[in-house]
């Protein structure tokens, strides 16, 4: 084969694999609140591209408000998955009577015990015994709100609603049984988001343009600048998730970077077990940068009886 046609053939071979884009898609979703504008739409790609982790889908049970928003213990494994400025996984939640419920796992801010906290976002309002779980970026593990890992059946998960009811119904976490965030309050940090169009719909974000431009920049294959057209505020969000993403980015600054890897989800490969260190010893700044961002807040929340008279969390 000369060497015009071995580069016709490479081509053809790139052409076939980028027109035929994986996909996670569960195809049976009994879902109250489709998360398209089309009401006959129950198919659901659970499969996360990494400009999509950037915010969250501007779904319309959230255009709307009709949002049940709740906060859970961040896995601590999940960092496995995490890079600066990611701050989206997917989520289900599931009523007995199986009733399904997209949601949207937000990585948001550290507690006063030193745990890293999620803010679960599920379209519509499930009765407080339907249980959710969160989703790793492959549907190959799930989380309870306590930060438990499961391991899935990722096919029978996207293909038999049955198996997937079953599953959460027994994995996940009650949703009566979590701290609730009243919805006006989150909808009025969603305000002050800035809105990205993508291929994929609209994503609201915390990030500005510039932190966009820098996560392009730690993986430029990844071509985010290409995909998020912004709405032309374009500044860093200053609300309790917004803080955390701009810590984090803070510190990949001063270590200068992390080397990184060839994605964001646990099949990606990273190039040496020196890696590895310098990603815990990231996420370890950055738990002691959050840890002493959150005293510095308390202290101006103890009255001179020194009892406590406020929120423990970031606010």
């Amino acid at each position: 084969m000369n060497i015009i046609s071995r580069l016709i053939f490479i081509a053809l071979i790139l052409g076939i694999v980028s027109g035929c884009a994986a996909k996670m898609e569960v195809k049976n979703a009994v879902l109250v609140y489709p998360i398209s504008h089309s009401q006959k739409v129950q198919k659901v790609d659970l499969l996360l591209e990494p400009y999509e982790t950037l915010g969250l889908l501007l779904t319309p049970a959230i255009r709307k408000g009709d949002i049940t928003v709740i906060q859970g213990i961040f896995p601590d494994i999940l960092f496995g998955e995490y890079h600066p400025g990611r701050i989206r996984w997917n989520g289900w939640a599931v009523q007995e009577d199986g009733k399904e419920f997209f949601a949207q796992i937000l990585f948001s801010t550290i507690d006063y015990s030193g745990y890293f906290l999620e803010t679960v976002v599920i379209d519509g309002n499930p009765e407080a015994s339907a249980r959710v779980v969160g989703l790793s970026s492959l549907v190959n593990f799930a989380y309870d709100l306590a930060g438990n890992e499961f391991p899935v059946g990722t096919h029978d998960f996207l293909n038999d609603a049955g198996n997937r009811q079953q599953f959460i119904l027994k994995s996940g976490t009650r949703i009566g049984e979590m701290e609730k965030i009243p919805t006006v309050d989150f909808m009025t940090i969603l305000a002050k988001w800035n809105q990205y169009q993508t291929p994929k719909g609209v994503i609201l974000s915390p990030l500005g343009e510039k932190e966009v431009k820098l996560i392009a920049g730690i993986n430029p294959q990844y071509s985010f600048s290409e995909k998020l057209v912004g709405d032309g505020k374009c500044s860093l969000s200053p609300d309790y998730i917004g803080t955390s993403v701009s810590i984090a980015l803070d510190i990949f600054r001063a270590t200068n970077g992390i080397v990184p890897s060839m994605g964001w989800d646990y099949n990606s490969q990273l190039p040496s077990r020196r890696n590895m260190a310098m990603i815990i010893e990231y996420i370890s700044a950055m738990r002691i940068a959050l840890i002493k961002q959150l005293n510095s807040q308390n202290i101006g929340k103890i009255g001179g009886d020194g009892k406590w008279s406020g929120s423990q969390k970031l606010d």
